[in-house]
């Protein structure tokens, strides 16, 4: 008879995210996470199974939290504004010092692991279509101008926050930062 888990799952799982998100799948040994989760070694395992399945599920919860924040924060129905905001938050956002994890992991794992790979390409997808449905929007309710092909700019933006995010992850310039995404910006208000 198995013994009742006497933790809670995702709070594991969010503390082995924070884990995994700041210091990369790689240089977290397994003595950090039993620390930073409180999990026994046969407790990961008997639940998670591994280190890496641990990982799939906080790298599931992290894609998770961050697509319902970014499609929240787009939710305004001035397009543009949403779309400055979003761009924004990514500078002062939960986490943000450490980048976006996708592009941590797209830049560690995701060259040699097809799982990961298939994961950070669903993820990027996924941005590009909360990117693309907000332009839409725009182009409907006017906040952003008529002519813009949604499907290249979402694209086009979904690129420019994951290089904000490899760069705030290097620790650029705040002044860097807020001119590119000025730049970003200005594309929107490109006229035809």
């Amino acid at each position: 008879m198995a013994r009742p888990r006497n933790f809670d799952e995702e709070d594991v799982l969010r503390k082995a995210m924070a884990l995994f998100w700041s210091k990369g799948y790689e240089s977290t040994s397994l003595a950090e996470l039993l620390q930073t989760t409180g999990l026994s070694k046969s407790s990961l395992y008997e639940t998670f199974g591994s280190k890496r399945e641990l990982f799939l599920r906080a790298f599931q919860l992290y894609k998770k939290d961050r697509m319902d924040g970014l499609t929240e924060g787009l939710s305004h129905p001035d397009a543009y504004l949403a779309l400055t905001n979003a761009f924004k938050t990514v500078l002062d956002g939960k986490g943000s010092q450490m980048g976006c994890m996708t592009a941590n992991e797209a830049i560690e794992l995701a060259p040699h692991d097809p799982k990961l790979q298939e994961m950070v390409e669903s993820d990027f997808y996924n941005i590009e279509e909360v990117f693309r449905q907000t332009i839409e929007r725009g182009k409907e309710n006017g906040s952003l101008r008529a002519g813009l092909d949604a499907r290249k700019i979402a694209r086009f933006l979904t690129v420019s926050l994951q290089g904000i995010n490899v760069m705030i992850r290097a620790q650029a310039k705040r002044e860097v930062l807020e001119d590119f995404i000025s730049v970003v910006l200005e594309k929107l208000n490109e006229r035809e």
